[in-house]
């Protein structure tokens, strides 16, 4: 299933939704491969608006942009996807977690967790980071309230905080 470890890290590494991150298209990244532009999701071969019916450009990180360069093919159709399946279509989120995803995480002995938790991930990890809530929210294209109720989570010790300073 190496075909898919690309795909797997750009979730890991933006925040995008399953659908966004398969849908995505050239045309929607600029040659630099500095950010990309999210308008339109792919779910089930059916492209659409996003979720909250908003767009957003999303800045990559200097890693990120070395792996879409390095899968930008040199004659790049515009509305070509930048992570096709292997047939060549859009990455179908059921096919993609029956087939490769269980098989992957079982393989390397990881409790099932589904795909959307690269999601989670990211946000939980930016927040440790010290990334603003603010800005995080508009990487991800949700609020801050939607984000802390159903995206971060706890990744680091928990420590009583010593306001008494004693």
């Amino acid at each position: 299933y190496s075909h898919y470890t690309d795909f797997i890290v750009f979730l890991f590494g933006t925040g995008l939704r399953f659908g966004e991150a398969a849908g995505l298209r050239w045309d929607a990244v600029p040659e630099d491969c500095s950010r990309i532009w999210i308008g339109e999701i792919m779910t089930r071969g059916v492209r659409r608006p996003t979720k909250t019916n908003r767009d957003r450009t999303v800045p990559l990180t200097k890693g990120l942009q070395a792996l879409l360069s390095s899968r930008r093919p040199l004659n790049c159709e515009p509305g070509s996807l930048v992570f096709p399946s292997p047939e060549g279509g859009a990455i179908d989120s059921h096919n993609f977690r029956n087939r490769a995803w269980v098989k992957v995480l079982s393989g390397l002995k990881i409790p099932y967790r589904k795909p959307y938790t690269t999601r989670s991930t990211f946000i939980s990890l930016a927040l440790v980071k010290g990334v603003n809530p603010v800005t995080l929210s508009a990487i991800t294209g949700h609020d801050v309230q939607t984000m802390f109720k159903h995206y971060a989570g706890v990744v680091s010790e928990v420590i009583l905080p010593d306001v008494l300073g004693a």
